[in-house]
């Protein structure tokens, strides 16, 4: 059994971060173990809505490094600012593998951020943000990933 931890009160994204689209999580995004056909560079921005899980776009940590900060902006569940989104850092070298803790994050409208160390480098990493709660109802926010 893996361990959760809650990520911590952030500010506001880094400056000189591109935006990227994140992807619905269909299983298919990296069928075999592929890979990304772009990955990005770190910092970049996102907007995210979905209703299970999402997977962001693949890119190379910084010296094994990555941080992932997102904020809840809405929801279709009206007591989603009670709730937590779980994000997951992953591996995308050879067959996709999970690295470090599961990172909890409030919806409360603030930002909160997470980082994981001792990723590999020179492989492509990506995140999922999920969440196991009122599997029909939409949940949004912006964030940014980042070395620091």
């Amino acid at each position: 059994m893996s361990k959760e931890v809650r990520a911590t009160p952030r500010s506001g994204p880094p400056a000189g971060a591109v935006e990227v689209d994140l992807l619905p999580d269909t299983g298919q995004d990296r069928p075999s173990g592929e890979v990304g056909a772009q990955a990005s560079y770190l910092p970049f921005t996102f907007s995210y809505d979905f209703t299970t899980s999402l997977v962001s776009r693949t890119f190379w940590p910084v010296a094994g490094r990555a941080c992932v900060s997102l904020r809840g902006g809405g929801s279709t569940d009206p007591a989603y600012f009670l709730r937590e989104v779980k994000v997951e850092m992953w591996d995308a070298y050879g067959t996709d593998t999970r690295r470090g803790q599961i990172a909890r994050y409030a919806l409360n409208g603030g930002y909160y951020g997470y980082c994981w160390n001792g990723l590999i480098a020179g492989h492509e990493h990506y995140f999922r943000i999920t969440k196991d709660w009122d599997h029909g109802a939409r949940v949004w926010g912006n964030g940014w990933t980042s070395p620091l």
